[in-house]
């Protein structure tokens, strides 16, 4: 990729192209693997950590143990380091990378964002106080992006601004809350923009026609309101940031209790367009869950992604994300059949992320080692301090405690009971879904010790190393296969 004049090898802004978007939650340990399939399928990628959960800025991940809830930050990697390390790495592999900011969550609080990872939505509306604090949680970290001279993108998440009372309302109500809310001009001027119902060109098949009635956007104006004032605040902070430095900047509505309704994508990009700002990725709740295979009907899935591309495309020219992408296992993809839907839905081009997969596929291969190893002796530790933790966390109701964990934790103990060499069985539920916790276990002394012990390892032992070096890149050229993301630059 180093030929390339416009993308040299090393970090650069991709604006609106087809790639990958890998988390690379240890990249001491991830990079290699990645970045060798890369380099093999001539595939420009994006390497990120998500803002809210995975990383965090330096002082947060150097603070003293029980300054922070152990979910922030978890992989004790910061801001700083893997955009640097990926930047580097990545030139020195001859790879174009998009160094992203994933995930600028805007959320009231740490146990909110806690739940949203087991799927658990409460209804709650963040109060001014819990906004102040997260906008000045995220401005902290997209300082410290900014200041590595690398970041090429930055996805945000306000969807804990929807005003979700908006869906309820009676008409009368949504007329009169409206009205409020918007003067004259404004209110008219929005209206105008849904007058007519809109078309635009699909993938396959038909065009994707969307209409709006005056109720319909003005109940949908009332959800949205905040969610965009707050989006355009934190776009604007990242231009003043980055100055000339080109960047894309990527809309998340996916961690929601509901998929995102087609009407829903197109008042969103059309209002965002109207404040005069860029969006060159959307990423709706197309039906997705984190960590499991797509089970759904796949018509109905290319169906979906055909309409949000369509509406993406055409209002902004902007290109599908697809997030909550991993699989149930390292080796399940999606689930069959659910990359080749996505594609003919997306005419064969979307953004897609996977992230803690990686770290599952770690995991598993450590669990695979003889049981005098001392590969198999950290797994076991790890396995044992998670199901401790998540254990005394449902025992004491801690944010940890949700009703899925708890549901995840009868499970493994009915198949142990089953059957005992199910016991610290690496594609536990509870273990997949909470095991990233381990890299954020610390002494008193603030060592992250089992990660440390894992980079270690993993390094130190040579077969191990290749045979880990290895499944991390076949991985990935499943992805980039799959995906059809090769020679995409």
């Amino acid at each position: 990729m180093s030929g390339q004049s416009e993308y040299p090898a090393g970090p650069a802004c991709l604006g609106v192209r087809r790639h990958p978007a890998i988390g690379i939650r240890i990249p001491e340990l991830f990079l290699p693997g990645i970045l060798s399939a890369c380099s093999q399928r001539n595939t420009a990628t994006g390497l990120m950590l998500s803002f809210g959960r995975e990383t965090a800025p330096e002082e947060v991940i150097d603070a003293k143990p029980g300054a922070w809830e152990i979910t922030r930050g978890h992989t004790g990697t910061s801001i700083r380091k893997y955009m640097t390390m990926g930047a580097s790495e990545a030139t020195k592999a001859g790879v174009t990378a998009e160094i992203e900011a994933d995930h600028l969550i805007v959320i009231g609080s740490a146990d909110a964002a806690v739940k949203r990872i087991a799927g658990h939505h409460v209804a709650h509306h963040i109060s001014p106080e819990e906004l102040q604090a997260s906008l000045e949680y995220n401005w902290a970290a997209i300082d410290e992006a900014a200041e590595t001279g690398v970041v090429g993108c930055f996805t945000t998440d306000t969807s804990d601004l929807f005003w979700l009372d908006a869906d309820r309302l009676g008409e009368e109500q949504v007329r009169s809350e409206f009205a409020e809310q918007y003067d004259a001009q404004a209110a008219a001027e929005l209206l105008q923009r849904y007058a007519q119902p809109q078309s635009f060109p699909a993938a396959y098949g038909d065009p994707v026609t969307v209409t709006l009635s005056p109720l319909e956007a003005m109940r949908l104006a009332l959800k949205f309101r905040e969610s965009l004032r707050i989006n355009a605040d934190i776009y604007r902070y990242c231009a003043e940031k980055l100055g000339d430095r080109p960047f894309s900047f990527e809309i998340s509505l996916d961690e929601t209790e509901a998929m995102t309704s087609p009407h829903e994508t197109l008042f969103y990009l059309t209002e965002w367009k109207a404040l005069g700002l860029p969006c060159h990725y959307f990423a709706p709740n197309i039906g997705f869950a984190k960590r499991a295979d797509f089970t759904g009907d796949m018509e109905a899935l290319r169906s979906r992604v055909k309409q949000h591309h369509a509406i993406a495309q055409g209002v902004f020219g902007a290109m599908l994300s697809i997030h909550s992408g991993s699989g149930t296992t390292p080796y399940s993809g999606k689930g069959e059949g659910t990359y080749e839907a996505v594609l003919a839905g997306a005419g064969g081009s979307v953004k897609y992320k996977i992230s803690g997969v990686y770290f599952e596929l770690l995991m598993e291969l450590l669990a695979a080692q003889s049981a005098e190893s001392e590969g198999r002796k950290i797994y076991d530790r790890i396995f044992d301090a998670v199901l401790q933790l998540t254990r005394d966390e449902v025992a004491q109701g801690g944010p940890l405690a949700q009703p899925l964990l708890i549901r995840q934790l009868e499970e493994y103990d009915r198949q142990i009971a089953h059957d005992p060499k199910m016991k610290r069985d690496p594609r536990a539920d509870f273990f997949r879904f909470t095991s990233y916790l381990a890299l954020n276990m610390r002494d008193e002394n603030g060592k992250r010790y089992f990660r440390e012990a894992l980079v270690e390892f993993v390094q130190s032992d040579e077969a191990f190393r290749a045979t880990h070096d290895h499944e991390v890149e076949a991985l990935t050229l499943r992805l980039i296969d799959g995906l059809d993301f090769a020679n995409n630059l």
